[in-house]
């Protein structure tokens, strides 16, 4: 069996298809080199066989009519890496299935999230921040902190990675809030969390941690009318989508309000802070997009999607397949 290798940058496509990985993954079947766009022409004799494809970060965008053109023989596509909204929907509509490492993802997400709302309980950030310049103020700010017995932690979205963030939590001794209009009550049950509104979150929560889907009608949906509520010295965790946030209206908030703290992993422009208000504020704590896979880790998306290639390849059950009817309400 042949199988289509899919990745437009050679660094992205390195990190989850290391060596080790691909011994693995030649297990399966006969590799193609790495295809993208610019190079597809070059390979459509080799693309033309293969009846499943590998791809992660990068993954190139095709329309209908090209995947027809380049892999009649295509039956399923193996994504090692998280959201697939930005490709997947032609090759659905192809009847081709698609399938995602999204749940490996969520591993390193919600274990950095963990670690985030159990520091932020205590007080940490804005403590260690203040303890070299002013160390009074320090121990004060710390000894303001609810600490984790009792904390109410609030998480908005309950998908992959929230629902792992609220497994982590059963750890602690906290109670979890949660805002997801497509989780029902006997889930939410399950996962030991109360269903509450937004508002509800941001006036009651000591920590609250953001894992919506990015949907473009989301754009903005964290303004002043929900920061407003935030109790004193709460903190707002952002690992989901910087485009969700308000950011100067955030600003607002944290200059009015210096015991109220930010933790950002992602901004509207990650790769200009600069020019982020919220770089300014002493109270927002920012981080350049590590909560996802790193270091090592991207190596699990690929061995996720090499178990489920095996389960579809034997005709057992998969765990990680992506209808249309998913996408619609997926990251």
């Amino acid at each position: 069996m042949k199988i289509a290798l899919f990745g437009s940058n050679q660094l992205q496509f390195s990190k989850v298809y290391t060596e080790e990985v691909l011994v693995q993954l030649k297990k399966l079947g006969e590799l193609t080199p790495r295809i993208s766009k610019k190079n597809i022409e070059s390979y459509k004799d080799a693309v033309r066989d293969c009846e499943i494809a590998f791809a992660t970060w990068g993954m190139p965008v095709f329309t209908k009519e090209e995947i027809k053109e380049y892999m009649p023989s295509l039956k399923a596509v193996f994504y090692s890496a998280g959201t697939v909204q930005y490709f997947a929907r032609p090759f659905l509509e192809n009847g081709i299935k698609v399938y995602s490492a999204f749940a490996a993802n969520a591993v390193p997400v919600a274990e950095f999230t963990f670690a985030l709302i159990s520091l932020a309980a205590k007080g940490y950030f804005q403590s260690a921040k203040n303890y070299r310049i002013l160390p009074l103020r320090s121990f004060a700010f710390a000894n303001t902190a609810v600490g984790n017995f009792g904390c109410k932690v609030g998480l908005i979205g309950l998908g992959a990675i929230g629902q792992a963030v609220a497994k982590k939590l059963g750890e602690l001794d906290v109670e979890i809030f949660a805002y997801d209009p497509f989780v029902s009550r006997e889930k939410a049950d399950e996962l030991n969390v109360r269903l509450v509104s937004l508002e509800e979150i941001f006036s009651t929560c000591d920590v609250i941690s953001n894992h919506l889907a990015n949907k473009p009608e989301l754009k903005n949906v964290f303004n002043y009318s929900l920061f407003k509520k935030m109790k004193k010295h709460s903190t707002f965790i952002n690992t989901g989508r910087g485009a969700q946030v308000s950011e100067y209206q955030l600003a607002l908030k944290l200059l009015l309000h210096p015991s109220v703290t930010f933790i950002g992993d992602v901004l509207k422009a990650e790769y200009f802070p600069y020019i982020n208000p919220l770089f300014w504020c002493h109270n927002a704590i920012l981080t350049p997009h590590i909560a996802g896979s790193t270091g090592k880790e991207p190596q699990r998306m690929a061995y996720y999607m090499i178990e489920e290639a095996k389960a579809y390849l034997s005709g057992k059950a998969t765990k990680y397949e992506i209808t249309a009817e998913a996408l619609d309400r997926m990251a």
